[in-house]
């Protein structure tokens, strides 16, 4: 059996969580299916990484036709987005999807960032079939949680992808959609050394760091633990915010867009930068995390109780439970919940500037609570190695069944989908958040 995992963002020694999940995916099924041969194949030229597996090979390509031929050569094709030529190949190699992120919502909050208001509904409608053409490609999809579960389940009942025959034989759909939260690597941390107190000037080694771990997305709210941090600084000096990363591997998101520019000038207007809140240029490599996480007391990351959080899995979350960092966090999505209701953490509403006060100070001095949310943190942790989580995609790649509607029954729909999308696309002129 040989299987394709197809990385559309970069793997390598800096990388963003699409290409970690790609990466640990890999590694994970390796062990799950120790006789298969795996292709963990990623975009470009990004620096060497080591394989994530003893059965794993990292192939590189440089476009949709070549990723079309490797996916040609292989039994199963993993990807979290899968290009229009391989339309031609379904029936051929299977097609297994990864909808870990609710794309589409991410979508319409970029679209105010980078489009024309005068192409928005466009540009929006071309992601749509772009969305469309997936879901009708897939043989097997897989995403974070059951609430992402139910909004693609909706989508392929509009589709009409799950029609009698479909329910028939699977009425659960769970060979057909199932859940592949994105995890964390079994072994506990392993720190390197220090690399922010007493190393970053103006962090001393007794100083309490706030960790915001990952990158400024537009639906991140900089601005409410700004002003928080501002509130804090004159009676708590101890207290530092550090801002991993500004330049996003992907390049999605960096200090000249959006909302991350944004944040940028704020904590200079407000007289934080480099005293209260630290930018830590370009991005954490990978093996470098875990440094990162071991300095930490606490970490916050705030948004909106909106569309986005309601279907959200907040991947950055996870490598704090893993690392039993306490999380202050914005109520609205599902893991947001757990850290409520076990508690990992301290969760707030949106845009409450006085809230995030009161739960740095409380995630900070209450050491009760404080060991309260590590002993859940490691228990979550565990629950979430990748080695769990693959189960069902290593299912499905062993068992070989497919219950979705016959590959030539969806390849005519998946090519008008795929038309409208091409078209749409050129359409408004913009640029893609796909290749």
């Amino acid at each position: 059996m040989k299987l394709l995992v197809l990385s559309r963002a970069a793997v390598g020694p800096q990388m963003a969580s699409p290409g970690v999940r790609a990466y640990q995916l890999a590694g994970a099924l390796s062990r799950a299916l120790p006789e298969a041969e795996i292709t963990l194949a990623v975009p470009g030229d990004r620096g060497e990484i080591a394989p994530p597996g003893r059965t794993v090979r990292i192939q590189r390509y440089g476009s949709n036709g070549e990723a079309s031929f490797l996916a040609g050569q292989h039994d199963v094709t993993i990807s979290r987005n899968f290009p229009p030529q391989l339309i031609r190949l379904m029936g051929k190699t299977r097609l297994a999807l990864d909808a870990f992120t609710p794309l589409f919502i991410e979508w319409m909050e970029l679209s105010r960032r980078d489009i024309l208001p005068k192409w928005r509904r466009t540009w929006m409608a071309s992601n749509r079939w772009y969305l469309n053409m997936q879901l009708t490609m897939a043989d097997f999809i897989f995403c974070a949680d059951d609430r992402q579960r139910d909004l693609w389940i909706g989508m392929m009942m509009a589709l009409d992808l799950v029609p009698p025959t479909v329910y028939a034989r699977d009425p659960s759909l769970r060979k057909y959609i199932d859940v592949v939260p994105y995890g964390v690597p079994a072994e506990p941390l392993r720190p390197a050394g220090p690399v922010l107190k007493g190393v970053v000037p103006g962090i001393a080694p007794t100083d309490r760091v706030l960790l915001w771990n990952g990158g400024i997305t537009e639906w991140n709210d900089t601005e409410t633990l700004l002003r928080a941090m501002a509130e804090l600084a004159p009676r708590r000096p101890e207290v530092k915010l550090v801002f991993m990363g500004v330049n996003h591997p992907d390049f999605a998101f960096g200090p000249s867009a959006g909302v991350t520019r944004r944040t940028i000038e704020l904590a200079a207007d407000l007289g934080l930068t480099d005293r209260t809140v630290f930018f830590r240029e370009g991005w954490v490599p990978y093996r470098e995390i875990d440094s990162f996480l071991a300095e930490a007391d606490a970490s916050v990351c705030l948004g909106y109780e909106n569309l986005e959080a309601r279907f959200a899995f907040r991947t950055r979350y996870v490598d704090l439970f893993r690392a039993r960092v306490p999380l202050l966090c914005t109520r609205g999505d599902v893991l947001a919940e757990r850290v409520e209701r076990e508690p990992l953490g301290i969760t707030v509403g949106e845009r409450d500037v006085d809230a995030v006060v009161a739960g740095i100070e409380r995630l900070l001095d209450d050491q009760a609570l404080r060991e309260r949310c590590r002993a859940n943190l490691a228990r979550v942790g565990a629950e979430l190695s990748w080695d769990v989580a693959v189960a069902p995609l290593a299912a499905f790649c062993a068992g070989g069944e497919v219950v979705a509607l016959p590959a030539r029954q969806r390849q005519l729909r998946a090519l008008a989908r795929g038309g409208m999308y091409v078209a749409l696309k050129k359409a408004c002129k913009s640029p893609p958040l796909h290749a």
